[in-house]
């Protein structure tokens, strides 16, 4: 802080000491005194101890340089003061200036003037270090460019990202053909950026422990810059106004959902609060810093295909006005809608390749990246194609290595990266939102349950930390007991620097330092949504006060790891002096190589355990069959065991690769030290061909895991399918019990128009008009006029009537009818109008078009060779005959209403069937056809069954008496109709073979047909 001091200068003090002086001297009344120049002074020190770092990936930018700047009340960029390495001790500053602004200015000036170049390394990393007294937003850009300096880019977009004007040489990385691919360096000019607010210290969330337990490290917070930090700066800037972590937050919730949508946001809900404490990883490349979940694969396969996409600056000016204007998916903006829609199909394509990454071989990679490729070049030639092709082979070896590597760093397990991908791909199908942009009350439940669920799961994960360091500090305690004066000659010297070096190994692969960091950034990213959840409601507070205890813990097992590296490293300095005391350096190196052989030899046998439990699982879900429902349930309990054992013998050959290499350094450091020894050659050749082995027994690992996981998809595959056809033979079975597809409905409109056609037959011989009983229906009376084209028949013993009216108009008779009919337990209803003249007046309008059938009730037209009217009619000839009738069948069981809709031309001696209605609580619709031109009437049937539960259910069938009626019933799966069974019409019903080998006839049921 500076401190203010006014004083005289060396030239002020002597100019008014020789004035003084003159006027003592002289009596000269004309001299005038001079004012004297007041000069101010600051001084003060300062401590660059808060760092902020993170990673700049989009890929990982390398030799990037690193811009640092704070932002004002108007939102402005302002420098700021800043170090590359946290302070040891104060720097101090001392400025003078003509007034104390001035002077205190010029103090902010000089530490500013100290800033240091910041460039990051090849992973994007950066660390950064404010002054102490620091707080408020940090503006951090990080840049590369396409000339001029030695930045790169990494690509890690699966489809390449574009094309060098000049090939580079062929190195490790770029195989020197133009193509920019998978896992490549690349010039661009490329700028991302973050805004991380620095809290008071009271505020503070971050716990007193620095990165890594760095001593020098007051506070310690996450900022990587990645395309969703870049996104959200953007806008904070953009708004004009101040920076606090409550629009950092809002801001962020706004790019996720707007990017991603909101059910998709909610896999990253530890991100919400503060974008950049995740989300920073470079799928060519996976350090194991993050884990990689649903959400952050989610996060990492968006990014990656953006840097797929051509102009990768533009595309993020795009998104950002996008998510300005409340809608990026589905933007009235032509450039942003189209820009949503090839960054949904990159997405898409990236899903799937990384699907195929996950969970199969190169084969199955190489397989995706190539349909991507179709999937983005429609038009590709065949040499283009056959180009790609080969290029895919090489792709698809980068990315299983990219892959194994994230395995082995502890990103995931094989298993749990599987899982994830699955997830991921299902939530990236669409990304964005349309109309459910504004997160409300139900969304922040959402969250609460989601960061809820990440505070538990970060609790265990602390309690797992505690526990490996506790015993990391009792083994310590241990070795440091043989240490000290328990060191009395060579023997005693080896034993504890045999000790020391074990202990370092078994340190080395805990990486307690990284975990525990690793959980204080989760932590941290938890208190910030936390915090957002309670700006929203305080029935939350419980949320972040547990965020907050994770923080703490985090915290104090990082100083805990920092204190037993310290007390390692003295440890190793002490052995080592023991080891020259006595004169027994090679003794040590041969007791550690020999030691260190053993482990190895014991991590091969835990191997070659695993492996067998693998082989046998596998073998028992590659036996397992998929027929029917329960073998399925079996298949997949198999297939899940199976998937476990696979990644459980990958990770217990990665611990062999680890003991191995461990084994072989050290047969390596005794050979140095005795060149001469065969006992040194035998363990560096025992470790090279543990080496060989365990190569090999990583990619059968590799391959039961895949293998595994296929299984594992059929299973569910099968599995899913016969929970379908529950729902598939349900729909049959309400089918065969609907009454109006059944002998008792049906015979009931059969018998109506057997009467019909006996008294109308009876009529014919009669006059114009008249009334009485048939003779051929002695049950039914009747009243006509060919005058008035009206007909009346009643049954007064059931009850049961038939009536019509009919116009002629032009070439057609149309005929209003309806009827009340009697079969079995049931009553038919054909519907008319209250009067016979308001119906037969829709019917007329219905046949002119002017009216739909939906506004009709029951109607008949007959279609004339010409036009007909009562003196021509006799000699007419039929040519088409249409119904149109709405039913209603009740029968006290399922019922029926809807529409009967029959057709029948003459002229081609085709007749179609409708029935579309609702039976009970089902939806159907039945579409019938016959065709009599044949020697056989020959005809097909489709009864399909509506709303969602049905799935889509459709019951087909087709073919002639003679040759029997054959089909098969259908429903929705995966977006695709797909067979669950052949269908068989029988006598007196229908049977059905479905795919789980289960046959079922149901009987009394009379499927309509034009014959009706």
């Amino acid at each position: 802080m500076a401190q203010r001091m006014i004083k005289f200068t060396p030239i002020a003090a002597s100019v008014a000491l020789t004035l003084g002086l003159t006027a003592c001297g002289s009596d000269n009344d004309r001299n005038i005194p001079v004012t004297p120049v007041e000069s101010f002074t600051a001084t003060g020190d300062a401590q660059f101890n808060i760092e902020v770092t993170g990673k700049a990936v989009k890929g990982s930018m390398k030799n990037a340089v690193v811009t640092v700047m704070t932002l004002d009340a108007s939102g402005q960029t302002v420098p700021v003061a800043f170090r590359s390495a946290a302070s040891a001790e104060a720097e101090s500053f001392s400025e003078e200036a003509l007034s104390q602004d001035a002077a205190d200015a010029a103090i902010e000036a000089s530490k500013i003037a100290a800033n240091p170049e910041v460039l990051t390394d090849e992973s994007g990393r950066y660390s950064i270090y404010l002054d102490d007294d620091f707080t408020g937003p940090v503006y951090i850009t990080v840049k590369t460019l396409a000339e001029g300096d030695e930045s790169y880019l990494r690509c890690d977009a699966y489809l390449g990202c574009g094309d060098y004007d000049v090939a580079p040489e062929e190195d490790d990385e770029n195989d020197g053909d133009t193509a920019i691919e998978f896992g490549e360096w690349y010039k661009t000019d490329l700028e991302l950026s973050v805004v991380k607010f620095i809290p008071a210290v009271e505020a503070d969330t971050s716990g007193a422990s620095g990165s890594a337990g760095d001593p020098n490290v007051l506070r310690s917070l996450r900022a990587n810059a990645t395309f969703l930090t870049s996104l959200v700066s953007q806008l904070l800037i953009d708004s004009g106004e101040g920076v606090d972590e409550a629009g950092i937050a809002s801001s962020s919730v706004d790019v996720i959902v707007q990017v991603f949508g909101q059910e998709t946001a909610l896999l990253l809900s530890s991100l919400l609060g503060d974008v950049s404490n995740g989300g920073a990883v470079d799928l060519s490349d996976v350090d194991g810093e993050e884990m990689l979940d649903d959400g952050i694969l989610s996060l990492t396969q968006v990014a990656s295909s953006i840097q797929g996409l051509a102009d990768i600056n533009g595309n993020m000016a795009k998104l950002i006005a996008g998510i300005k204007a409340g809608k990026v998916t589905g933007s009235d903006d032509a450039d942003i809608a189209a820009l949503a829609t090839a960054l949904q199909q990159a997405v898409t394509n990236t899903a799937n390749i990384f699907f195929a990454i996950a969970t199969g071989d190169e084969d199955a990679i190489e397989a995706a990246l190539i349909a991507a490729f179709a999937v983005n070049n429609p038009n590709a030639t065949d040499a283009e194609k056959t180009a790609f092709a080969a290029q895919s082979k090489g792709i698809a070896k980068k990315a299983k290595a990219a892959k194994d590597k994230a395995v082995k760093n502890g990103a995931a397990s094989d298993a749990g990266l599987a899982k994830a991908a699955e997830k991921a791909r299902k939530a990236l199908e669409k990304i964005g939102c349309t109309d459910d942009c504004t997160v409300g009350d139900g969304f922040y439940m959402q969250l609460a349950s989601k960061v809820t669920a990440a505070v538990t799961v970060a609790e265990a994960e602390l309690a797992s930390i505690q526990a490996a360091v506790t015993t990391a500090q009792d083994d310590l305690a241990d070795v440091q007991a043989l240490g000290g004066d328990t060191v009395v000659d060579a023997d005693t010297a080896v034993a504890f620097a045999n000790a020391v070096a074990l202990l370092v190994n078994e340190a080395e692969v805990a990486d307690l330092a990284s975990k525990s960091n690793t959980l204080l950034v989760q932590s941290q990213g938890l208190v910030s949504v936390a915090t957002l959840l309670v700006s929203n409601s305080n029935t939350y507070l419980q949320i972040l006060d547990d965020a907050k205890a994770l923080v703490t813990g985090s915290s104090t097992e990082i100083d805990k790891v920092a204190d037993f590296n310290a007390e390692l490293a003295l440890l190793v300095t002490a052995a080592e002096e023991a080891l020259v005391q006595f004169d027994a350096q090679v003794a040590a190196a041969a007791a550690f190589a020999i030691e260190t052989n053993e482990l190895a030899v014991i991590a091969e046998a835990a191997a070659m355990t695993a492996e067998a439990a693998s082989t046998s699982a596998l073998s028992a879900a590659e036996d397992a069959m998929v027929d029917n429902a329960q073998n399925a349930a079996a298949a997949l309990v198999l297939a899940d065991v199976a998937i476990v054992a696979a990644s459980d013998f990958a990770a217990s050959v990665d611990v062999l690769e680890v003991a191995i290499a461990q084994a072989l350094a050290a047969a390596q450091a005794y050979l140095a030290l005795d060149a001469e020894s065969a006992g040194a050659q035998e363990l560096i050749d025992a470790a090279e061909a543990m080496a060989v082995t365990a190569a090999a027994k990583a990619e059968l690992a590799s391959e039961q895991f895949a293998t595994a996981y296929a299984l594992q998809l059929t299973a569910q595959d099968a599995v899913a399918k016969f929970e379908v056809l529950v729902s598939v033979k349900a729909a049959s079975e309400s089918l065969a019990m609907m009454t109006v597809l059944t002998n008792t409905g049906g015979q009931a409109v059969i018998d109506a128009a057997d009467v019909l056609a006996d008294v109308v037959s009876e009529l014919a011989d009669m006059g114009n008009s008249g009334e009485g009983t048939s003779t051929r229906q002695p049950n039914w009376t009747y009243a006509y006029s060919l005058d008035d084209l009206t007909l009346m028949l009643n049954n007064a013993t059931t009850g049961e009537m038939i009536s019509a009216a009919a116009s002629y108009q032009g070439e057609q008779l149309v005929v209003a009818w309806g009827a009340t009919l009697v079969g079995g337990d049931a009553t038919v209803t054909l519907m008319t109008a209250d009067s016979q003249a308001d119906a037969l007046t829709d019917c007329v309008d219905f046949a002119a078009g002017t009216i739909d059938e939906t506004q009709i009730d029951s109607c008949l037209i007959f279609t004339f060779d010409g036009a007909v009217d009562e003196n021509t009619i006799d000699n007419a000839v039929i040519l088409n005959t249409e119904t149109y009738n709405h039913v209603e069948i009740m029968d006290g069981d399922s019922g029926f209403m809807g529409m009967l809709s029959v057709t029948a031309d003459d002229t081609t001696d085709m007749g179609t069937v409708t029935l579309e209605g609702m039976s009970g609580d089902v939806d159907f619709k039945v579409m019938g056809m016959v065709d009599g031109s044949g020697v056989e009437d020959s005809g097909t049937l489709e009864v399909m069954v509506k709303g969602d539960a049905a799935m889509g259910y459709t019951l087909s069938l087709m073919g002639a008496e003679s040759t029997g009626y054959t089909g098969d019933v259908k429903a929705m799966y995966n977006d695709m109709m797909m067979s669950f069974g052949t269908a068989t019409k029988v006598t007196n019903g229908l049977s059905v073979t479905y795919i789980d080998g289960d046959v079922v006839d149901y009987v009394d049921v009379d499927l309509i047909d034009a014959s009706k």
